[in-house]
């Protein structure tokens, strides 16, 4: 397709703040002035286009003024080319009825304020930065141009976009999209409670009536029945504990989102995903740490003897031990030891003691996970590794703290399911039962994020939506890449090589420091976490020992509750 080629000539820079718009051109006087000025001396000094022009072009706040003009210019001839003809003409009766929308508005306030129409009229162009309504309809349109062409950019551009190119990284490996969903318990101690925690009666059965249920599987139910009935989030809840896609960018607490990380890149065996392991480029020093602490396990005896334990605060003979001391509450000894953990933990059949357990490991919710090389751990209703983890953020009724249990739906670091679903499959935007849908070699359409729950075609719909937004918003520059693209279609050059030359490193400065911000804050947040794993495991030295739970109904004569006895409290 011809698009023409469009020159960008020196242009001053009152005439680059009004570029393309509706402004008439600059007069020049014979000598080729276009502003004098008196200085302090009384000598008059006068300016030139190129004059005003070269004052901008050398630094880096006037080059993003020239930058910004240029993608202006870009932008509306795009969208003046013969085939966007419809597209312009619905902007132009858009603009129109953003313009009568502010009129609108004018009058409202002149009659709420007392005061006249014209003068709330040019407040209000003022807040748009115009001086009539002209000029009001061209800032309307612009902006509603540049939305079009994103949008025309992603339609055409959507493959690029998803999986990158030779010169592009796409969204798949920039954003490494995970799909995950949860079930939250809240419990109600704060998260500087390390060793001494102090959860109630009704949260300690709450989280074992979870984990046994997971466990069990009566009546075959599956995580997502679970999840709907008991998780205490319910935004999730109501979607069967569906989180949609957690990616890089995701603003979920570290326990929750680095501690699926960290199981990826260092305790999954997944052939697939340690050979891309790498992509989540955990930091050495944390990997160190990690590495040597170990993947959490959470025996399933302990989620016993929480609903065992959970109604006992006083010894049998009704008297109260270590003074009242919650901290010696059993069901606070087992919830500390074992589940007030911000490490990621898999949950194992076998006893608080470590010991195998026959009973546990037969049943249902209990395999051996080939990914844990071949260790039995809870996991979902298609074999999907439960991970937990103690996390929370704020208090009150502006956070929340509680235990969550994971299961990640889909891994970005698997890029072929062992169901043969590709990662660009899997994260399609079209819909079920059109011809465009992914189906395998059978024609039988494939599971992905938008069906991966049978349910209507409106919420097929909204989760394609949701893989659409993300893939259009992951790239933070992507009006420089639209530009690139629309420069080299619409054949544009510059008569100042220098112009040129600032504009191409201005766009290279900014998509750098980014991506330095992004990678400085994505190290930043593993520090954190770390150094707060660090603080959890110098604090777990003081955990109370569990024989004090086992001994304290009978505090009075055991030995460990007596002078000099490992839960003696003076």
């Amino acid at each position: 397709m011809n698009k023409g080629k469009l020159t960008l000539a020196l242009l001053s820079m009152v005439s680059l703040l009004t570029l393309a718009s509706c402004g008439d051109p600059l007069e020049e006087n014979t000598d080729g002035y276009v502003m004098t000025i008196t200085s302090p001396s009384g000598s008059t000094i006068h300016y030139t286009t190129d004059d005003l022009f070269s004052q901008y072009k050398g630094n880096a706040t006037g080059v993003a003024k020239f930058y910004e003009a240029v993608v202006e210019v870009v932008i509306r001839n795009e969208m003046n080319q013969p085939e966007n003809a419809g597209q312009l003409a619905d902007i132009m009766d858009q603009a129109d009825n953003r313009v009568d929308g502010v009129k609108e508005t004018a009058q409202s306030n002149a009659d709420a304020n007392k005061s006249k129409y014209k003068d709330e009229l040019e407040a209000l162009f003022q807040s748009y930065n115009v001086a009539d309504e002209a000029e009001l309809k061209d800032y309307f349109a612009y902006d509603l141009m540049k939305t079009k062409v994103q949008d025309n950019f992603y339609d055409d551009n959507k493959q690029e976009m998803l999986l990158g190119s030779t010169d592009y990284d796409g969204y798949l490996d920039t954003k490494l999209p995970y799909h995950v969903r949860h079930i939250l318990v809240k419990v109600s101690d704060s998260s500087t409670d390390i060793y001494d925690g102090a959860i109630t009666e009704q949260e300690a059965r709450n989280v074992s009536s979870v984990i046994k249920r997971l466990a069990i599987r009566q009546n075959d139910e599956t995580f997502g029945d679970i999840a709907r009935e008991a998780s205490e989030d319910e935004g999730s809840a109501a979607n069967f504990g569906d989180l949609g896609i957690m990616s890089k960018s995701t603003g979920y607490v570290n326990e929750f989102k680095l501690g699926v990380y960290a199981y990826d890149a260092l305790y999954n065996q997944n052939l697939g995903v340690v050979e891309n392991a790498d992509k989540l480029a955990v930091p050495a020093d944390a990997a160190t740490f990690l590495n040597n602490l170990g993947l959490g396990e959470i025996p399933y005896q302990a989620a016993l003897k929480l609903e065992e334990t959970a109604d006992i605060t006083k010894d049998v003979n009704g008297d109260k031990v270590n003074n009242g001391d919650s901290k010696y509450y059993p069901r606070n000894i087992y919830f500390n030891k074992f589940f007030n953990k911000h490490n990621v933990s898999i949950i194992t059949p076998t006893n608080t003691d470590g010991s195998a357990n026959l009973a546990y490991e037969a049943m249902t919710g209990f395999q051996a996970v080939a990914e844990l090389g071949g260790q039995k751990a809870l996991v979902d209703e298609d074999g999907k590794v439960i991970l937990a983890v103690r996390a929370g953020t704020g208090s009150g009724t502006s956070g929340y703290q509680g235990l969550h249990f994971i299961v990640v739906e889909r891994s970005a670091l698997v890029e072929t399911s062992t169901s043969g679903v590709t990662l660009e499959d899997y994260y399609t935007t079209e819909i079920p039962g059109t011809s465009t849908f992914p189906k395998d070699i059978s024609d039988k359409e494939l599971i992905t994020y938008v069906n991966f729950m049978k349910t209507t075609t409106k919420i097929y719909k909204e989760r394609s939506e949701t893989i659409t937004n993300e893939i259009k918003g992951f790239d933070s520059m992507l009006q420089a890449r639209i530009f690139e693209k629309l420069s080299a279609a619409q054949g544009v050059t510059f008569v100042d090589a220098d112009l040129e030359a600032a504009i191409t490193n201005y766009i290279d400065v900014q998509r750098t420091s980014n991506a330095f911000s992004e990678q400085l804050n994505y190290e930043e947040n593993w520090d954190t976490f770390i150094r707060y794993l660090e603080y959890q495991e110098w604090q777990r030295g003081r955990l109370i020992a569990e024989t004090c739970a086992e001994n304290f109904q009978n505090a009075d004569l055991a030995l460990e509750y007596q002078a000099g006895g490992v839960c003696y409290v003076k």
